[in-house]
């Protein structure tokens, strides 16, 4: 047993770094209105989702390093707890319509800037910035991205950037103090659905919060609940069929609401084709199979 600790602690059981793996920290708030810690958030959450969906990266999912968050550790660290190559650090700020955005990826081991890169336009362009991070992230560490992996990237949730203001505000409070946001969670789904009657996001978003009343028995009678859960989660695929978010939605009514697993894998198959590198969409998957 002493044998074995030793070994451990030296790492000798510790796998190989993938070359082409890669850690997105916490994007730093900088707007002068703390209020929008919500974007910083969400633009984090997007840049590894756009990133998990370039097959030949490694990308670390989002609740692994959302405890860096303000850490004081050196990323040569951070990198050797995660065990990848590549670190991705960066700020967001707003002010009125206008946003910077500032990157840079580094080399962990050898503390080497393989891209940098500082962004400055309007509000409204905020897509273009988080398609551009992710399409030269994955050039600069010489990795494979396919025409159609490009194509999902690229792709827009909604034109309208008032709604996707809001999306991303509704994703931040899903994350913190889950049950005593509900009420503000619904409300700015309303606001959203009825700006942008197509962000079919917004409607996989909205059938969540019905399939988690099911699933964690907050309701009494749920049948009201798998119902509006049905109808939301029918609107987005009707709206779009291929969104990986849309289709781990699905899968999770059929989980959480019928416990029909068979059904659930059969989504949550399609949107891992999507985003393979989705540590949400594999721990879905693994629920499904347990």
């Amino acid at each position: 047993a002493i044998g074995f600790s030793y070994l451990f602690k030296n790492e000798l059981f510790k796998p190989s770094i993938n070359s082409k793996s890669i850690a997105v920290l916490p994007f730093d708030n900088y707007s002068p209105n703390a209020d929008d810690e919500y974007l910083s958030a969400g633009f984090t959450e997007v840049i590894i989702a756009n990133l998990a969906k370039v097959k030949d990266l490694m990308v670390i999912s989002r609740t692994s390093v959302m405890r860096y968050k303000n850490t004081k550790m050196s990323l040569k660290d951070i990198a050797d707890e995660l065990n990848v190559a590549h670190i991705l650090e960066g700020s967001i700020q707003r002010t009125n319509n206008k946003i910077r955005v500032v990157g840079q990826l580094i080399e962990a081991n050898s503390d080497k800037h393989v891209w940098a890169e500082t962004y400055d336009a309007n509000f409204d362009d905020i897509f273009s910035i988080q398609t551009s991070i992710a399409t030269e992230i994955a050039s600069a560490l010489k990795s494979q991205i396919t025409d159609s992996e490009k194509s999902i990237i690229q792709k827009k949730e909604t034109d309208n950037i008032q709604a996707y203001e809001m999306y991303l505000k509704v994703k931040e409070l899903k994350r913190t103090n889950y049950s005593e946001n509900a009420a503000i969670r619904k409300e700015l789904l309303k606001k959203i659905i009825a700006i942008d009657s197509k962000f079919a996001e917004a409607y996989a978003l909205a059938s969540l919060e019905y399939s988690n009343k099911v699933q964690f028995g907050i309701e009494k009678n749920s049948d009201e609940s798998k119902v509006k859960s049905k109808n939301f989660i029918q609107k987005a695929f009707e709206l779009n069929p291929e969104s990986p978010e849309v289709r781990s939605a699905y899968g999770y009514y059929h989980y959480a609401c019928y416990r029909d697993y068979t059904r659930a894998l059969e989504h949550y198959m399609y949107a891992l084709s999507k985003e393979p590198g989705s540590a949400d969409i594999n721990a879905r998957i693994g629920f499904a199979h347990r």
